[in-house]
């Protein structure tokens, strides 16, 4: 740690200075959390990856503004990916409307190029996934976080999680069998 790099601080005394309006800890907050964000993001985005830092910046926006009714129950990172998850689902349901108008309406017939490679191949069955499975999947696996927390993110319960991610597993291997 050099001199100019100030240590973590508590969970607590972040929340503290962020709702005091503590620039520096925006950027502490930002430091610590922007990447798993982002990558939480980009993962339910899938195809849509692209969005990601349009949807990183509404959700820092969108926690700046909730900070207030942040209660505690759970971590700030946890109330984060709330507010991400919602405005990941916002723009799946802005991307939906946009593709019906679009099929209403083609304008080219668009190709798909089909991976060889494992690791390709993995990413394209999870690419393919419902929106609600590949996050589902992304919350446990990539950013290993338990049932309860995803339960709190997804405001859904842990029995729903625990089906959710049984079925999201059996929806993956059956897209790489194909």
């Amino acid at each position: 740690m050099s001199a100019v790099d100030p240590p973590h601080t508590c969970e607590a005394e972040l929340v503290a200075r962020l709702r005091a309006g503590d620039e520096a800890a925006a950027y502490e907050f930002f430091d610590r959390y922007a990447a798993r964000i982002r990558r939480f993001i980009a993962s339910s985005l899938g195809a849509a990856a692209a969005d990601a830092d349009d949807v990183l910046q509404e959700t820092f926006i969108a926690l700046a503004d909730a900070l207030p009714f942040f209660r505690g129950d759970s971590s700030l990172f946890t109330f984060a990916c709330a507010i991400a998850h919602r405005k990941v689902l916002s723009l799946i349901r802005t991307n939906a409307r946009r593709a019906r108008l679009m099929r209403a309406a083609p304008i080219t017939e668009q190709t798909t190029v089909r991976d060889t490679g494992t690791n390709r191949e993995f990413n394209r069955a999870l690419a393919e996934l419902r929106p609600d499975y590949r996050e589902v999947l992304v919350l446990k696996y990539v950013e290993e976080i338990g049932v309860s927390e995803i339960a709190r993110i997804l405001r859904i319960g842990e029995h729903a999680v625990e089906s959710r991610l049984a079925r999201a597993r059996k929806a993956l291997r059956k897209s790489m069998k194909e």
